[in-house]
């Protein structure tokens, strides 16, 4: 048995040490080895914590319960009546036991592979009921398979269970290193929480902690109890005779201790009842309401008191064995009152009590979900005001709205990929996975009204479309390495022939950086504001295999013509691999035993992995939430430590943070109930190299994750301010701002409770489909703005009516950066809203007919995005209109339909519908 421990620790650290090499080199390009170090290092300190005091006091208790079932020196004493068991009643109590023991490992083991899998997802932490979310065959399963493990051998079986159960244990508080972390390293939120007055740190980020503590010993705690009963029970002829003659009062004190230490967990689940109920209280809002304060509280409490004395009188010796056995009284007693005051009493008092005065009672609690929501999702600074539009747009209004006028986006990200499919991919192994609006200094200051709307999206490289005889392992990890160039499109014009006009477009020499005159944007501005330079996409948004570069093997660049051009890379990230042990290590690591016999490698030979790059950002900052999709900035970088003058290409990407434990916030529907974005991410397109720049340096969970990594984290102002001057407002925090804004608008009590002012996401007609609207990007000139502002905005309706209440728009230009600004419009005028208005427009009767004529055989027509714009002193509703082939998706802007409510012009261009409208 011995060699088979001593191979099997040779096995782990053949598999483990390659890991622990190449990431460590991976960390290293940043210049953060002792971030994983120590992250290392904790997660070491966890396991080896909780197995190394684990093994001894657990199999001691084991190895006590073995002797005196070996012993069985009861002969000689009186039996104990205490559970003393009939045929019936002992066989029930046996496979109760079994399906403890294999409940207890199962979730122990369910635990740690989700703590593995998602350390920081908050989702596996369940306190007491350790049972509840296992799936009941796994379960069951097991314990039929231990059946008779067992009954055959029963003191080795439990020993390797309890063994089993401490390494998941261990495995579980070692990778909840991201729960436990934060609350030894929290820092202060500055304010208290409305029930103990103790600080929100606690709440946000101990109660997880806590609660992560309580589930793994009690479920460890279970298990371990649960095996010293099965050898207690069936002892000598207990099974054979199916009875049981009690336990002794040896037997008994060898038990205490982990009746002790379950009744002292249970009790310490129990007192932060006025924790939890602030988080997953049932009032009528949320948060803790009456009935959780008044009754489930005071009750929970009591429990929490009466289960620390059980666990005290269990492991203190008094000198009489009656005090012993009145201990136990209150575990079992509460133990039956307490799920019958919780599913009893307290919807009684909620019924009989509570409701007929629900608003008297409930209106402190209400305040506090509302303030607390409010707060935990940065709803508290939204600036209000309330406007009157006209229903009725007029020269003058246009005329009072150049900047916005002059941005109106035409093209969203839908037909403009399609269109970059069609024109701009060339070859079938590159690829454009997504769009992103920004805008550029095309012409002049950005900071005046020379701001350019523009669709920038990379061509990307998928080294899975090429041919099937190509799809080499050379091929695929050393020639076709990376994509190459992007486009640059116009949100606001088309050409002649309805398709999309370029800034940027095509490939190599071929490559071109234009103007577009119908803009009055001349070419040497566009070279000035959007540089090309040797655009090599070695990290991307979508998924990549690991590259090895440069090599030998030259790496594929573009295709010119009938030829190829191809370069070798010479960037500085990655892994060294041209060392006999660095290539045994990283084929180990991959796994891929090619690397060992490929001649190709040179003494500069990298290796590149983790190249999607929110797969780069999540390795690096685990601990934080990133956007799904990050945005390419093309920028000429100057005089700034650490960046390259000749690479021009950098991926923008959010940070979030978030918690599930804010208190009394009302969680979204991803069960998130605070949410902030206090970091902005920059990766180099090329090298690969990371940048995380702190936005929002007051954010407390930002701050207790500073405490532990400040290597990681630069101030916003240290971002160099070419790239600084296109951060933005992330969609994802904005929807889910919006998504809260629809109901927590509302601060007053009454009216919250009431819920006569509830608003909804609008929906529009959306390509030949009814959807959602999302959020849209616009340059608009706010009310009371001086100057047009490139925002993030979004329209509200009532619930279940379509008219327009209002909208929503983030700011995106400093120095209001971040800001909300929030529109209302008066609810007994009637504005219409996104569904209103796509309605209209196909009951006019000239737009009616036209669309029919293009829906025939043959053609299809796609309506493109409704955007609603402030301009003057009313509202424009703007619809593109887009035209396909059936037999070819290329899409073609081939009308704009304009309205001001009243209304409504189908015209070739803007500029044609808009004289148009306002000509009367």
């Amino acid at each position: 048995m011995r060699w088979l421990a001593w191979l099997g620790l040779l096995l782990a650290a053949v598999l483990v040490l390659p890991r622990l090499v190449i990431e460590s080199q991976w960390f290293g390009q940043f210049g953060a080895e002792p971030v994983i170090l120590r992250r290392w290092l904790l997660q070491l300190l966890g396991f080896g914590l909780v197995f190394g005091l684990g093994v001894p006091l657990q199999l001691q208790q084991l190895r006590r319960c073995w002797r005196l079932r070996q012993g069985f020196a009861r002969k000689q004493l009186p039996p104990a009546p205490l559970l003393r068991l009939r045929p019936l009643p002992l066989l029930l109590v046996l496979a109760a036991l079994l399906l403890l023991l294999a409940g207890g490992l199962t979730y122990l083991l369910v635990q740690a592979r989700d703590l593995i899998v998602a350390p920081f997802s908050g989702e596996v932490i369940t306190g007491i009921p350790v049972f509840a979310d296992l799936p009941p065959w796994l379960f069951l399963g097991l314990a039929l398979a231990l059946l008779p493990l067992l009954l055959w051998a029963p003191y080795t079986s439990l020993r390797i269970i309890l063994v089993a159960a401490l390494v998941a244990s261990a495995t579980a508080v070692a990778r909840g290193w991201s729960l436990w972390l934060p609350a030894l390293l929290a820092a202060p939120f500055g304010e208290a929480d409305p029930l103990t007055g103790f600080d929100l740190s606690f709440t946000v980020l101990r109660l997880p902690a806590l609660h992560l503590l309580v589930s793994v010993v009690l479920a460890q705690g279970m298990v371990g109890l649960a095996g010293c009963l099965w050898l207690t029970l069936s002892e000598g002829s207990s099974l054979t005779d199916l009875r049981y003659a009690g336990l002794s009062p040896d037997q008994q004190r060898v038990l205490q201790p982990q009746l002790a230490v379950l009744a002292l967990m249970a009790a310490l689940s129990y007192a932060l009842a006025p924790f939890d109920l602030m988080v997953q209280g049932s009032g009528v809002a949320a948060g803790a309401g009456f009935v959780d304060l008044h009754v489930r509280l005071p009750l929970r409490l009591a429990l929490a008191l009466l289960l620390a004395l059980t666990g005290l009188g269990l492991l203190v010796p008094t000198p009489r064995s009656w005090l012993r056995r009145v201990a136990l009284i209150p575990l079992v007693s509460t133990a039956v009152l307490v799920p019958f005051m919780e599913w009893v009493v307290a919807p009684v008092v909620q019924r009989i009590w509570v409701q007929p005065r629900e608003l008297e009672l409930e209106t402190p609690y209400l305040r506090r979900s509302i303030a607390a929501t409010r707060r935990a999702f940065g709803l508290e600074a939204v600036r209000d005001l309330v406007l009157q539009p006209r229903q009725q747009l007029s020269a003058a209004d246009l005329k009072a709205a150049p900047g916005t006028l002059a941005n109106v986006r035409l093209w969203d990200s839908t037909p403009l990929l399609e269109a970059n499919r069609q024109l701009q991919q060339l070859r079938l192994y590159y690829r454009f996975t997504s769009a992103a609006v920004d805008r550029y200094p095309l012409n002049g200051d950005p900071q005046r009204q020379g701001s350019q709307q523009v669709l920038i999206s990379a061509r990307e490289l998928d080294s899975s479309a090429l041919a099937q005889g190509a799809r080499t392992w050379l091929n695929r990890h050393l020639v076709f390495t990376h994509g190459y160039g992007f486009t640059v499109s116009t949100v606001n014009t088309a050409g002649a022939d309805g398709l999309p006009l370029y800034f940027v477009k095509d490939l190599g020499r071929g490559q071109q950086v234009q103007g577009i005159p119908q803009l009055g944007i001349s070419a040497e501005q566009a070279r000035r504001a959007l540089p090309v330079g040797r655009p090599r996409l070695y990290y991307a948004s979508a998924p990549s295999p690991y590259a090895i570069a440069p090599t030998q093997v030259r790496e594929f660049d573009y295709p010119e013509g009938e030829l190829n051009v191809y370069s070798h890379y010479d960037g500085g990230s990655g892994v060294p691999i041209h060392g006999p042990l660095d290539r045994l290590m990283a084929a180990i690591y991959l796994p891929e035993p090619r690397l060992l016999f490929t001649g190709s490698l040179t003494p500069s030979s990298r290796l590149l992995i983790r190249r999607q790059v929110n797969q780069r950002l999540a390795a690096l900052a685990p601990f934080l939430r990133f956007e799904s999709k990050p945005y390419l900035v093309t920028a000429r970088v100057r005089n700034t430590p650490g960046f390259r003058p000749d690479h021009h290409q950098y991926w923008l990407l959010d940070g979030f943070t978030v918690s599930r434990s804010y208190p009394y916030s009302d969680p979204n529907p991803a069960g998130i109930r605070y949410y902030r974005n206090p970091v902005k991410a920059l990766v180099d397109a090329y090298n690969g190299q990371v940048w995380l720049y702190v936005s929002d340096p007051s954010d407390p969970l930002l701050r207790t994750w500073r405490r532990a990594f400040p290597e990681l984290f630069r101030p916003l102002g240290a971002m160099p301010p070419e790239l600084l001057a296109h951060i933005q407002v992330p969609q994802s925090q904005f929807q889910v701002q919006a998504e809260r804004l629809l109901r927590y608008h509302v601060t007053n009590v009454r009216t919250f409770y009431n819920g006569d002012d509830v608003w909804a996401i609008p929906q529009e007609i959306y390509g030949s489909a009814t959807t959602a609207v999302r959020p849209y990007h616009v340059t608009v000139q706010l009310p009371g703005q001086n100057r047009p502002e490139f925002v993030l905005l979004l329209p509200f309706t009532p619930l279940r009516r379509p008219n327009m209440v209002g909208w929503l728009a983030a700011r995106n230009d400093p120095p209001h950066y971040g800001e909300l600004f929030l529109v209302r419009f008066p609810q007994q005028r009637l504005l219409l809203g996104p569904q209103q208005i796509s309605a209209l427009i196909e009951q006019d009767p000239a737009i009616s007919y036209q669309f029919g004529l293009w829906n025939r055989e043959g053609s299809r027509l796609v309506r493109g995005n409704l955007l609603v714009l402030p301009v003057g002193q009313g509202l424009l509703y703007v619809e593109p209109i887009y035209l396909q082939s059936t037999s070819n998706a290329l899409p073609t802007l081939v009308r704009v339909v304009v309205t001001d409510g009243r209304r409504f012009v189908m015209e070739r261009s803007l500029q044609d519908a808009l004289r148009k409208l306002v000509a009367g």
